[in-house]
């Protein structure tokens, strides 16, 4: 039978992990890359906060290949969904028509990347879709996965959880509104070690970093949301 060729969204976080790991083990794929959106301003991946490099470093512990999509600082959403655009072009004059995602159960999210994937000829995967976030939590630890809080909504937590390793007993203090897997962006991560990886990525968590956003409701109440960031680096090898 031959495999259906599949280009991966990958944030580095657990979803895309518990999504990697689903499509590798799902006869029917065989994946060609890995892509992920970076600013081209700070090298990051936005609302991650989290390296190129440290992405790299996933993708070369994985063993697959990575495309930087890189997206201007102050870019509109015109000009996000044109450099995505290229990408899928690229994608389709390789002959790669699917595309894997790690989203569970945002609908507006999902109709959006079908609406772009559908104008250009590509259909998505979605194989954490509508499963619930309490089961996929608990999949992640008893399949030994492992990641960081690379960012967190500040307000949400009583202590604060970034830089620190996602665990059962993290959970267990979470409030009842915060979905276990921040589904609703109340926090990223970023995972180091489990079975898509060949080998685990150390890292080093330094400051703690806190950046205010603005936003309007449809009031036109202006709202200030801090979230805080791990700066996070790839541990450098001991000197012999």
């Amino acid at each position: 039978m031959n495999k259906i060729p599949l280009a991966i969204s990958w944030s580095g976080g657990k979803d895309s992990s518990m999504m990697l790991h689903h499509l590798r083990n799902d006869e029917k794929y065989e994946i060609a890359e890995l892509h992920t959106a970076i600013s081209s301003e700070t090298e990051r991946v936005s609302m991650h906060g989290v390296s190129q490099d440290l992405i790299r470093a996933q993708a070369e512990s994985i063993g697959l290949p990575i495309h930087f999509i890189s997206i201007a600082p102050d870019s509109t959403n015109a000009n996000y969904e044109k450099a995505l655009n290229a990408y899928y072009s690229n994608l389709k004059s390789q002959g790669i028509n699917h595309i894997g995602f790690g989203d569970v159960f945002l609908e507006d999210l999902k109709a959006y990347r079908d609406k772009m994937l559908s104008n250009n000829g590509l259909t998505g995967v979605y194989p954490l879709w509508k499963k619930k976030t309490s089961d996929l939590a608990q999949y992640f630890f008893a399949k030994n996965f492992k990641t960081l809080i690379c960012a967190a909504k500040q307000s949400l937590f009583a202590e604060s959880i970034c830089g620190k390793e996602y665990s059962k007993e993290m959970l267990q203090s979470f409030d009842p509104n915060v979905d276990p897997c921040g589904e609703n962006g109340e926090f990223h991560s970023y995972a180091f070690d489990g079975p898509i990886f060949k080998k685990p990525i150390f890292i080093d968590v330094n400051e703690i970093k806190i950046h205010t956003y603005e936003h309007k409701l449809s009031s036109g109440e202006e709202v200030k949301t801090a979230f805080e960031f791990a700066d996070l680096t790839l541990t450098k090898p001991i000197a012999v």
